[in-house]
């Protein structure tokens, strides 16, 4: 591609995601010109990685020297392209709760990288721990417990951080490695989450985590904006050092572009701004398309479902007996770039693959995801019937197994409005004609039922609208079955083009950082025009009120049955 004077100025944004490193290069007019991707497994096969990450049982790693390859390798292919020069900004994101484990001897490398030499060589003794802990790590539950212990209990580590204890989380994976192998703890000098870590790559310094990041940690104190001195103590006495005092935004500039890459890449020396976590990042995005003074949720459909939106007020209290106290799941961070808001996000860890699942074991494994729509395009099931489909065990709730239930006269469960159900292992035929209550219908209700349950656990304001994002996202009967249960108007992305509106996302964690580094870079210019093609909000759907109303109606004896599926006192039956 060559490049000429009109693609100037040019905002690149990363995401280094678990497989991949992605990169979008954004213009001034927020449109994409160019996009690129360098997949882990494809490129760098030396490193024997399996879908970009080593899994040894519970214990989950990515190799380091990939990621500081995977850098060099997009930053030639760029070159390549003639675009380099350009590029008058630089964020991203990268995924969430991962670290690295700097040696003193890698910090002063990055300080005098030698632009002849590839990163990787100059790198290569860079790092304490070879072998990063990534998000999928679920090996720390005694560092879990140890630190909500050190906290004074899971409620008020909550309400210090956001979160009760998670296995992947930041914090436990620290004090794991100080446990485990203290003669490689005594040679780390710093410590990066992967998103500070890629900033601290390009500007040639350690940059600071960013609040946003910082909040998936389980070592943050959201509502002081800084590190819980006791809880970082309560691992290591010079942690928060290690860490690095200062936390920004994630729209601050945190340095400029390393002289290695305007020397080796042809590149100028421009503003680079924080790195947050892929989540943050992602959300901050589709905040540049709300139109002004409007927020929204966004739920993304992907191999894990995840529900994103922004809290005005910190949910987490003294107050025990408050809603949100009683119901300590899913994550509170602080908004990356406004510093009066929070968001809150839900992580379902069984999202695409229980509905494929369901899609081959119900309707076949010769079945279409057509055939999944036209079995789940029916009227609504509950409150007649209800089906939990926890394939893996379940982030929200606690669960495993599958679980299906009907209501009937004589059923052993009662709910507390007198409403009886009977646990069965198939659905029956239902009352309406000759149509038959499915699998298909009964899991997207199931998913998205459990959505309102936990939206209202943290948020007491009526949800306006959700953007929908992810690989499942097309589906135009899960849109509308998002409509009708949530009883929101939903919007997908789209750009405008010379042949109408096309439904189209982009990566959003890394348009989300081009989105941050091209306003930094009209805050600094002073330039104020956002005319010409962008990515927007297009309305798809919105919901049947008649439909709507059923699920409203038929929400408590959802959340009986969800609750009495993660007591454990519910048999499953597949």
């Amino acid at each position: 591609m060559a490049a000429t004077s009109e693609c100037a100025p040019l905002f690149l944004g990363l995401d280094l995601s678990t497989q991949q490193l992605k990169g979008v290069l954004l213009n001034q007019h927020f449109s994409i010109v160019y996009e690129m991707g360098i997949v882990f497994d494809d490129e760098f096969p030396e490193f024997k990685t399996c879908n970009g990450r080593h899994v040894n049982g519970d214990t989950v790693t990515a190799p380091v020297l990939m990621w500081v390859a995977a850098i060099d390798l997009l930053m030639s292919r760029l070159k390549a392209t003639g675009l380099a020069p350009y590029i008058c900004g630089i964020s991203g994101a990268a995924q969430q709760h991962g670290s690295v484990y700097w040696r003193q001897q890698g910090v002063e490398t990055n300080k005098q990288l030698d632009p002849r030499v590839s990163l990787r060589q100059q790198f290569a003794s860079a790092f304490a721990v070879l072998e990063s802990p990534i998000w999928e790590d679920s090996s720390t539950s005694e560092q879990c417990r140890s630190l909500e212990q050190s906290a004074g209990g899971a409620c008020e580590l909550a309400r210090i951080t956001g979160s009760t204890a998670f296995e992947r989380f930041t914090g436990p994976q620290i004090a794991k490695i100080k446990e485990t192998q203290p003669h490689v703890w005594s040679q780390v000098s710093r410590i990066s989450l992967v998103s500070s870590f890629v900033a601290s790559l390009l500007i040639g310094d350690i940059a600071p985590i960013d609040c946003s990041d910082a909040s998936g940690t389980n070592l943050y104190d959201i509502q002081c904006g800084r590190w819980s001195q006791e809880l970082c103590g309560s691992i290591d006495p010079h942690l928060v050092q290690l860490l690095g005092e200062r936390v920004v935004m994630a729209n601050e500039v945190v340095g400029q572009l390393s002289s290695y890459y305007t020397e080796r890449y042809n590149m100028r020396q421009c503003p680079v701004v924080a790195f947050t976590g892929d989540n943050p990042s992602a959300f901050a995005g589709f905040e540049s398309m709300f139109a002004a003074g409007r927020s929204a949720a966004v739920v993304s459909l992907g191999t894990s479902d995840t529900v994103l939106f922004p809290l005005e007020q910190y949910p987490y209290s003294l107050n025990a007996s408050s809603v949100a106290m009683q119901h300590l799941d899913g994550h509170v961070l602080r908004h990356p770039t406004d510093r009066n808001l929070y968001i809150a996000m839900l992580c379902y860890k069984n999202g695409s693959l229980a509905r494929d699942w369901v899609r081959e074991h119900s309707l076949g494994s010769a079945s279409t995801w057509a055939d999944f729509s036209n079995a789940a395009d029916t009227e609504p099931m509950a409150p007649r019937a209800f089906g939990f489909y926890y394939l893996s065990t379940e982030i929200l709730p606690r669960a495993k197994g599958i679980y299906r239930f009907e209501q009937h006269k004589n059923g052993s469960i009662v709910c507390p409005n007198g409403t009886r159900y009977q646990p069965v292992t198939v659905f029956s035929t239902s009352n309406q004609g000759d149509s038959h209550w499915s699998d298909a219908r009964a899991i997207i209700e199931s998913q998205f039922m459990s959505m309102c349950v936990d939206y209202a656990h943290k948020e007491m304001g009526a949800m306006t609208g959700i953007a929908i994002t992810g690989g499942a996202s097309s589906n135009p009967t899960l849109q509308q079955a998002v409509s009708d249960i949530l009883g929101v108007p939903v919007f997908a992305t789209a750009i405008h083009t010379t042949k109408g509106v096309d439904i189209r996302a982009p990566a959003m964690p890394a348009y989300g950082g081009a989105i941050r580094a091209l306003d930094q870079h009209m805050k600094l210019t002073a330039t104020v025009s956002k005319d010409g093609s962008k990515y927007t909000l297009q309305h798809i759907c919105s919901p049947n009120d008649r439909k709507h109303a059923v699920y409203v109606q038929a929400l408590a004896d959802f959340e009986f049955l969800r609750n009495y599926v993660s007591s454990g006192v519910c048999i499953s039956g597949a």
